[in-house]
């Protein structure tokens, strides 16, 4: 391993002149040091035989500046080199092969034909039997694509563990790992399928050079020809019943509609029946109407539609788009958050645990506002168990409507429950959301998942009788009602925060709040021996450390196909895979506040 690293903000080694402050861009992983002073320099004394310069991350694509200045780096007051920020890697080594003693680095800051600015993260002392592994990484919608984890191991040993990539030049690279063989790489971007590199040799004082590695997307992250249902405007309904159908199908036959869900190894699916409206059809699209069967369990289910003709035979897909419940809530539960600035992978996995924490609190549905990076998002709740609402507003990444659609839509959630997804700011024109919401009128409960909460009070929150409006920015009391109706909003406080939206009798009651980034999560599960599918005893572990009882919580079990009793929760489901080698249980628990619960799920003879 590299010998040490030293932050860029530790003033007693690493010595500043010029102006330099501390810059985290967009709550990014680590903070640096930022300037565009021409002359600004740091200086960093080591002992060693090499050291490397760590570089903060750029501004994104889509907001920000990135550091677009020069360096000029001098080891003792040497020949100098010239670095330039806007094409290098992360880590970039400035120097090996010294004599064994003290040294110092200077890294100073200059114009670049007009262009200023530099992040500095650290500097890294090199052992002397180490060496660099260099690659150029780049993917599908590569301008969504900002950084990405590596993993590099030897001999199932993590050697690091790091946020790399350039977004400007794809350029990567990681210093300091020991000579040797029989390294491996993992890159872990959520949206696009993870890659493995497998026998990478490090050589001592050199750089290895990986040939050009590119991601693709994950295939459950977007539509793929279908209109609706989709991604973010999800069909919600119950066993027996039907919903609606759009895709591009020119004049091909439609084959077989299927609804499928996969949990951990098992594969649960209905083939559907599909009666096509043809008075519905023009041109490329094609639509009709889905009835469910009555056998079909609970759960979000991914839309599969068979196509074949001329043209050869395809399917036309639209993963995570059909809800199943058994009943509609009468006092639904929502979980909300927002304004967690998702423009790359750090911040994506904080979403991700999200998620997870979500499928424990099982709310009837998850409301997220001023989203940023669709790319990343939509991969980070991938493992989501229940539908989800998304706006996005001031930090957007453009083009997220390729992901999520329309920025006005409305979820029906049964006759009683609808919410309406407003992403634009309320000064706009509102007359397809005033006839969104008037359409369903009689709705008992209706909820606006917004990007601000300044809507007309008389003309729009109190006409339609509206109980809840969720946003994630602009000013005011962060929980207040607002109007006759009354309306409750209900804001983000940070960008860490998430909660916990509670109604009774058609009116929230409570909105309870969770303010800070917890690793790990707050609120987790953990199995006992195992949850994979091979053991037919397993407990199942709650731990909340939060001061609020989370009741109803939802554990799900994989075991080998059987008849399972249930010791310490209430069984909800019980669903035989499609292969009828596992059986997965859905169990409820109530989690005290500080506390733990156990359920134990074994096989009976």
């Amino acid at each position: 391993m590299s010998k040490e690293w030293v932050s860029a903000l530790d003033t007693v080694r690493v010595l500043q002149s010029g102006t330099w402050w501390e810059s985290q861009f967009r709550y990014a992983r680590t903070a640096c040091l930022e300037t565009e002073d021409n002359g600004a320099a740091l200086t960093f004394e080591f002992t060693g035989t090499g050291v490397a310069l760590g570089l903060g991350q750029h501004a994104v694509s889509a907001y920000g500046r990135p550091a677009l200045g020069k360096l000029i780096v001098t080891v003792d007051d040497g020949s100098s080199r010239v670095l330039y920020p806007g094409n290098e890697a992360r880590e970039v080594v400035l120097v090996r092969g010294l004599t064994q003693g003290k040294h110092r680095v200077r890294v100073e800051h200059r114009q670049n034909r007009g262009e200023m600015g530099c992040r500095i993260s650290g500097f890294r002392v090199l052992a002397e039997h180490s060496g660099e592994l260099a690659f150029v990484l780049n993917g599908e919608e590569n301008g969504f694509f900002v950084d990405a984890r590596a993993v590099i191991r030897q001999g199932g040993q993590v050697m690091r563990n790091a946020l790399v990539r350039n977004w400007l030049s794809g350029a990567c690279r990681l210093t300091g790992l020991p000579a040797g063989k029989g390294y491996s790489l993992e890159l872990i971007a959520y949206g696009w399928e993870p890659q493995r590199i497998e026998e990478i040799a490090i050589h001592k004082k050199k750089e290895t050079h990986l040939p050009p590695v590119y991601l693709h997307r994950n295939l459950e992250t977007r539509p793929q020809g279908v209109r609706f249902p989709v991604l973010g405007h999800p069909a919600i309904r119950r066993p027996g019943e039907f919903f609606r159908v759009r895709l591009g199908a020119y004049d091909h036959t439609i084959g077989q509609v299927k609804l499928s869900r996969r949990v951990g190894p098992a594969t649960i699916s209905r083939t559907v029946a599909f009666e096509e409206d043809p008075s519905a059809s023009f041109y490329y699209d094609r639509e009709g109407t889905v009835k469910l069967p009555q056998d079909i369990p609970p759960g979000l289910y991914d839309l599969s539609i068979r196509v074949s003709g001329s043209r050869g035979d395809f399917t036309r897909q639209s993963p995570r788009s059909v809800y199943i419940v058994q009943n509609y809530p009468k006092d639904p539960v929502f979980m909300t958050f927002g304004h967690l600035d998702t423009q790359g992978q750090y911040q994506a996995e904080y979403e991700r645990q999200l998620a997870e924490v979500a499928n424990l609190i099982a709310p009837d549905m998850v409301l997220i506002s001023n989203a940023v990076n669709p790319a990343y998002i939509s991969g980070s709740h991938l493992v989501l168990e229940m539908p989800y609402a998304i706006t996005f507003g001031n930090h957007q990444f453009y083009g997220h409507e390729k992901w999520y659609g329309d920025q006005v839509g409305i979820i029906d959630y049964g006759p009683d429950l609808c919410i309406l997804n407003f992403g634009h700011p309320w000064h706009v024109d509102l007359s397809q959301a005033n006839a969104l919401l008037s359409s369903r009128a009689k709705a008992r409960i209706k909820v606006i998942n917004a990007f601000e909460h300044n809507a007309p009070v008389e003309t729009f929150l109190d006409k339609h009788r509206v109980k809840l409006i969720h946003d994630a920015h602009g000013p005011g009391e962060k929980v207040m009602t607002i109007g006759a109706t009354p309306t409750t909003r209900v804001g983000k406080s940070n960008s860490s925060s998430f909660r916990v939206v509670r109604f009774k009798d058609g009116h929230v009651t409570s909105a309870t709040y969770r303010g800070d980034r917890v690793e790990p999560p707050p609120l987790s599960v953990t199995y006992d021996p195992g949850n994979d599918g091979i053991h037919d005893r397993v407990t199942a572990t709650v731990t909340n450390i939060l001061e609020d009882i989370f009741p109803k919580c939802r554990v799900t079990f994989v075991l080998p196909a059987g008849v399972y009793a249930i010791d310490g929760g209430r069984l909800e489901t019980m669903v035989t895979s499609d292969d009828e080698r596992y059986t997965v249980l859905t169990v409820r628990v109530d989690a005290p506040a500080k506390g733990t619960v156990r359920a134990t799920a074994w096989k009976k003879e």
